[in-house]
């Protein structure tokens, strides 16, 4: 039995196509902060598999450059792999970030990925738990790793 057309379309074609936000549009100087930017934002998070996420944010970082160009160049005015592209230096950085990361940036895991010890929010405190700081570790892990990178 063959699956129906919009079904294959569904499971081969990246959520992001033909929806709006992912594109800035040429009026909108702070595209970043429209709704619709967001709401793109949220569906790359939510609804990408976690694969064509990171291919997504491999082809970003190239997706910049002209023909022409000697170095690639990071991609401009889009949203790819849940970042506001903008060409500069810290999108690579963000872009780069999610390439390096083990850890799914859109799941928080339930355990810190350097300690191993069990995470909860800042809003709810729970005894035996530390507090989840960012890209899957604890705090303490967190300001352990920027230590060691500022003393490197």
């Amino acid at each position: 039995m063959s699956t129906p057309l919009s079904d294959r379309r569904a499971s081969t074609e990246p959520p992001c196509l033909g929806l709006p936000g992912f594109v800035e549009p040429v009026s909108a100087f702070d595209w970043d902060r429209l709704p619709a930017t967001a709401a793109a934002q949220r569906v790359c998070a939510e609804r990408c598999p976690r694969d064509r996420f990171r291919a997504c944010a491999t082809a970003a970082l190239a997706a910049g450059t002209l023909i022409g160009d000697e170095a690639p160049s990071v991609a401009d005015g889009v949203v790819m792999a849940g970042i506001v592209c903008r060409g500069d230096t810290i999108t690579r950085r963000r872009l780069q970030a999610v390439l390096a990361d083990d850890v799914d940036p859109r799941v928080r895991p339930d355990r810190c990925v350097s300690c191993q010890r069990p995470m909860t929010t800042r809003r709810r405190k729970r005894p035996g738990y530390v507090v989840h700081e960012s890209n899957g570790r604890c705090g303490a892990c967190k300001r352990a790793e920027q230590r060691a990178g500022a003393a490197a």
